[in-house]
This record gives structure tokens, C-alpha cells and sequence, in this order.
């Protein structure tokens, strides 16, 4: 299943034979050098290996492709191709169980909506030879459907968009209840895609078979205006015993699409509100390990409403290091049963930018936002600006990052998913 010039030797330093059934081992002590492997090839992996690697550790590293930021990092000690977790999930999950199995892993790290699904889906079997930090699968999709999310905040009084199950029993009491546009979305989904504003009730009720088809099952959802309305995220964490122990909060500026879609740039700031809300909500869902909660603010009055969880760090946690929080460590605490210090201080006002989509930003953005947005797009210096990928101390990293994103792009269904441009509905 994995590439054979990636494979791990026959023999570790330690003595210790792979390629034979490994079980569990005693629990690691505190500054033991561990054995990490690392499921996801996206940039949000780049500062846990360079922290794991810093502070000792052995790291292993799962691709699918050679053209990517981590195949270009300079921190793996090993890499590895394996299946496709996008194209070949039976695949990916079968050389997952069949590695942990004959090889010696201590911790298993995930930082993708895809490889965290799997993990905590497969977390049972997996810690038996392995240790992981994720929540068990029932609390894990009750946070990431977001239909259930959100009737789950509206029944506790969490602030929230109005949320309705998008089906043909529904459409009347919809189209009678909400004030038009609204915004239709799949209850499973990552990132902006399959997220459409509907204008009318006739356009809802033409076109939502074909977008049933084409994203699955929907939900549809109040419309909160853009203008106006800055979006947040809370990246937190949470111990054994879902108490929450970091809770840093993002102002995010500007994205890509330019609408509303993934964001191109983020700065840290101190919101004790959020930080409040994402406690009762985390806590309440009995969470364990990252969180990414998505907050907008609502224009219209004034209330910071929850968006949907993202059950791994954000794409660009490397704000999180800068800030001064080593998520790394926090995942190898829980994961290996340490105690989780309670993090209460970061510094606030660190930018971390992403190069290549904020040059898509500034490509299809107007004057007007140019003008406005702050912090300024052309504020690329100072102590506290950093990029999400690229960095003098791995260079070739931010080459790979260049390769897989322009190969990503060079699909027009790619920009399609982007941009929001659905075929037109029968």
C-alpha cells in the first residue's frame, strides 16, 4: 500500500522489529522522544512538524502526492505515499490499519476535516496499537452536522442562524417562514463548497433536487448580510474531560471567494464573548482535543452568531504558534494522557497571511475593498506578519505548497466549487 522507498527500516535504533503485529505500549513519559505520524500533506501539518522535530521527536508523514508542501518539507524523517483519503478512502483506511498494526506509532496526528473523520470513526480499533486525540465518533458528528449543530444551539439559546432540514416535506413551512434570499448548504461539507444563496422561494423550490443531488442531504439557513458582518473563529482545545484549555480568537478579513469562502488572512485578538460561547458549546458537546468554531457577526443587530465546527485546527494554525500556543504539545498531552496546562494569554495582533490566495483575493475584489480592508494588503513586513506556509527555515515547503495549489487551480471545476458557479438548475 506504501510507496516501498518510504517504507521505515526493518529495524528501529531501538531494537524494535516492524513489520509484526505492535500492540500498545506503556504510556509514554513527559519528554520521551515519541514516533508521530502525521495523516495530511495540507499546510496546516508544517508547524507541527517543525515543532515535533524541534523538540525531538520522530515524525512519519502520510501523502498521497509528491506535489505538496510537506513531500517538499525539510522536517518529515519519513515520508510515505499512501491512498488518497479524498479518492480512495477504503484504501487509505485499510494502509492506516494495516501500518499501526506492524508498525510502532505512539501518536496519531490528524489535522484535516477528512483524516479526522476517519480517525475518530476508526478510534476504537486504532488505539489499540496507537494513540489519538480526537472525540469519540457519536460527539464527533453531532458537532460536524450542521443541521444538528445548529438545532443543538437554537434548543440551548447559543446564538445562531435560523436553521431548517432542506427536504420536499419542508419546502412550504420554508418558503413561508423565511425572509428571502437564504442560504442553502450541505449538512456535511468543508470549506464553501455547495454553499448557495437562493434568492426567491420559486428558485428554492426549482432547484433544490438537483443540488440535493449534486451535494447530498441540505439544510437551509437565515441569510446574514456580508456587509458589515466580520467573521471569527475560536480555535480551542479541550482535555480528557472536555475542559476547555486554549481558546485563541481570529478576526478574519478577507477570503476567497471574496464573499464569504475560505480566508486569506487572519489576526489574533482578545474577545472574552467568544471565548465564553465556545466554552459552553465545546463543553456541553462533551468535546475532546481541536476545535475550529466559525462565529460572523450579525450586521443587522449586533450578535455573534455560530457558524458550524470544524473538528481539527484551522488550515492556518501556524497563527497559533506565532501567538505564542504549541499545538503540537498540546496533541501529544492528550493524546499520551499528560496533564493540559490552561492557556488564558496569547499575543493578540499577529497577521498571518497566505500568499497565493491572497493574490486571488486582490485579483477579483473591488476598489472599494482594497480601500478598506484592514489590516492593509500591502502591510507584508513587520515582527508580527508571517505567512501561513512560507519560511526561511523551510524554504522548499512554501515550492510545494506553489505546485499543489496551481495543479488544484488549473481544474475549472476547481474554481467552479470556488466561485460558486453551479450549473444552472433544470
Amino acid at each position: 500500500m506504501y510507496s516501498p522507498e518510504t517504507l521505515p527500516p526493518k529495524q528501529r535504533s531501538d531494537g524494535m522489529m516492524v513489520g509484526l503485529k505492535q500492540e500498545l505500549r506503556s504510556v509514554p513519559r513527559e519528554g520521551e522522544r515519541l514516533t508521530v505520524l502525521v495523516l495530511d500533506q495540507g499546510r496546516q501539518a508544517l508547524p507541527f512538524l517543525k515543532m515535533l522535530r524541534r523538540n525531538g521527536h520522530e515524525v512519519w508523514c502520510a501523502c498521497h502526492s509528491r506535489l505538496n508542501e510537506v513531500w517538499f518539507s525539510r522536517y518529515p524523517t519519513r515520508k510515505m505515499i499512501w491512498p488518497s483519503y479524498l479518492r480512495e478512502k477504503e484504501a487509505f483506511e485499510r494502509t492506516l490499519l494495516d501500518f499501526v498494526r506492524s508498525h510502532r506509532v505512539d501518536v496519531l496526528l490528524n489535522v484535516s476535516d477528512y483524516s479526522s473523520e476517519i480517525v475518530s470513526r476508526l478510534k476504537d480499533e486504532l488505539e489499540r496499537h496507537t494513540r489519538t486525540a480526537v472525540p469519540d465518533y457519536a460527539t464527533f458528528e453531532r458537532a460536524t452536522d450542521k443541521l444538528r449543530l445548529m438545532e443543538y444551539c437554537m434548543a440551548r439559546e447559543i446564538a445562531c442562524p435560523v436553521t431548517f432540514d432542506l427536504t420536499a416535506e419542508n419546502l412550504e413551512r420554508i418558503c413561508a417562514s423565511f425572509t428571502f434570499p437564504v442560504i442553502v448548504k450541505p449538512r456535511h461539507g468543508v470549506g464553501a463548497v455547495g454553499v448557495v444563496r437562493v434568492a426567491t422561494p420559486e428558485a428554492l423550490v426549482a432547484g433544490h433536487k438537483a443540488l440535493a443531488a449534486r451535494f447530498g442531504p441540505l439544510l437551509v439557513q437565515e441569510y446574514i448580510p456580508v456587509e458589515g458582518g466580520m467573521q471569527y473563529q475560536a480555535e480551542a482545545f479541550l482535555d480528557e474531560e472536555s475542559r476547555m484549555k486554549v481558546c485563541m480568537v481570529i478576526q478574519k478579513p478577507r477570503f476567497f471567494p471574496v464573499r464569504g469562502g475560505t480566508s486569506t488572512a487572519n489576526v489574533t485578538i482578545d474577545h472574552a464573548g467568544i471565548r465564553e460561547t465556545t466554552r459552553r458549546l465545546l463543553e456541553g458537546l462533551g468535546w475532546r482535543g481541536a476545535a475550529d468554531v466559525d462565529y460572523i457577526l450579525d450586521p443587522r443587530n449586533g450578535s455573534i452568531r455560530v457558524l458550524e465546527i470544524n473538528p481539527r485546527v484551522t488550515a492556518g494554525i501556524k497563527i497559533g504558534f506565532a501567538a505564542g500556543i504549541n499545538f503540537a504539545d498540546l496533541h501529544l498531552r492528550l493524546a499520551t494522557g499528560q496533564p493540559i496546562p490552561a492557556i488564558n494569554h496569547y499575543t493578540t495582533g499577529v497577521y498571518c497571511r497566505n500568499f497565493f490566495l491572497e493574490m486571488l483575493w486582490f485579483l477579483f475584489s473591488d476598489l472599494k475593498m482594497k480601500r478598506t480592508t484592514s489590516p492593509s494588503f500591502f502591510k507584508w513586513g513587520g515582527r508580527l506578519v508571517t505567512d501561513q506556509v512560507f519560511s526561511w527555515d523551510d524554504p522548499l515547503a512554501g515550492v510545494g505548497f506553489f505546485l499543489n495549489m496551481t495543479t488544484k487551480y488549473l481544474h475549472a471545476s476547481r474554481w467552479r466549487d470556488k466561485l460558486g458557479k453551479i450549473k444552472p438548475l433544470p
